[in-house]
């Protein structure tokens, strides 16, 4: 099971298990006759089902994000609209709106809907909500706010603690940047003393592809990229994922006419099992062989180097450093 279908396999599951809770609300609702928030609390569960059987299917990703907007907009709408004009209906679901945003969305966007939401919040209780419940409203509600953010926090720490600790990336099964240089500078050594060759290919999505793809489709498309290189890869090659759409292949006993053969290879490969009649795939390859005075850094920056003038050149390209015109390469940045 890849990374992002255990993902969704548990937004499927804490979605069940919100919907059952939200459901055992509207029924207690519903028998001490408050009828509103039972009519409230059985759209919301409904919804939360809904989120969790889009999430049971992998292949829904536009209708995964489109139920998962709802929740955050039911949430920001039933809360404001109770302080408003409901009052002593749902108010109390505020408290929700930021752990939910930061369960949905990434770091950097549920910040931002929480922070607005906040605002909200605040001049609603201070401009419409009667009654010394505000006081209390409020400071729950910022005392929900501090624990989801000690709890992300925490979170990151230890993210980025053990970051350094990982061979592998999780979603390619590369290896990670940080082991790039020492395993290349160990090749280029073995090569030189040997007297063998050494080519080392620089791998990215081409620029439409990733203009027109989403983030969840960029994540899929690189989970099976990986998957790709490491059956096409023989095993004393190895692959590297070097930024967020980029790879590095070392490819030891290989000179610059094989590698590009293995290139044109990979680059076929990706177009034929990657694509979609919605998203055609393509890649391109710059690459880069081991000359006298080179180094680790000097080969990946030549690599990096070429890739830019293939994707210059259009999709599907491959070139070798050598075979850059200066102008071009001036051009490609």
């Amino acid at each position: 099971m890849t990374p992002i279908e255990i993902n969704n396999q548990l937004r499927s599951k804490a979605f069940g298990l919100a919907a059952i809770i939200i459901g055992l609300m509207a029924c207690s609702a519903l028998f001490s006759g408050q009828w509103l928030m039972a009519v409230i609390s059985v759209c919301f569960c409904l919804l939360l089902l809904a989120n969790s059987l889009a999430n049971k299917n992998s292949q829904r990703q536009g209708l995964q994000a489109l139920l998962a907007h709802s929740v955050i907009a039911f949430i920001i709408v039933i809360s404001i609209g109770a302080i408003i004009e409901y009052q002593h209906t749902a108010e109390q679901w505020c408290y929700l709106l930021p752990l939910v945003a930061f369960f949905i969305y990434r770091i950097q966007t549920a910040t931002i809907i929480t922070a607005l939401f906040s605002i909200a919040m605040t001049v609603a209780l201070i401009g419409f909500y009667q009654g010394p419940e505000k006081i209390q409203i409020f400071f729950i509600y910022l005392l929900s706010l501090a624990m989801t953010l000690a709890f992300i926090y925490l979170r990151e720490i230890k993210e980025n603690q053990l970051k350094p600790l990982r061979r592998t990336d999780n979603l390619t099964l590369a290896s990670t940047r940080e082991y790039l240089t020492q395993d290349l500078e160990k090749e280029v050594q073995r090569s030189v003393r040997e007297g063998s060759d050494l080519t080392i290919l620089a791998l990215s999505f081409d620029r439409e592809v990733l203009e027109h793809a989403s983030k969840d489709q960029i994540d899929i498309l690189l989970h099976h990229l990986g998957r790709l290189l490491h059956q096409n890869l023989r095993l004393y090659d190895s692959y590297y994922r070097y930024g967020d759409a980029d790879f590095i292949i070392i490819m030891p006993h290989t000179g610059s006419r094989e590698a590009t053969q293995k290139a044109s290879t990979l680059i076929n490969s990706s177009r034929e099992k990657l694509s979609t009649a919605e998203l055609p795939v393509s890649v391109s390859i710059g690459t880069a062989t081991l000359n006298a005075g080179d180094s680790s850094d000097t080969l990946i920056s030549n690599s990096r180097q070429a890739l830019k003038v293939a994707r210059k050149r259009g999709s599907s390209q491959t070139i070798a450093f050598l075979a850059i015109d200066k102008e071009e390469a001036v051009i490609a940045g």
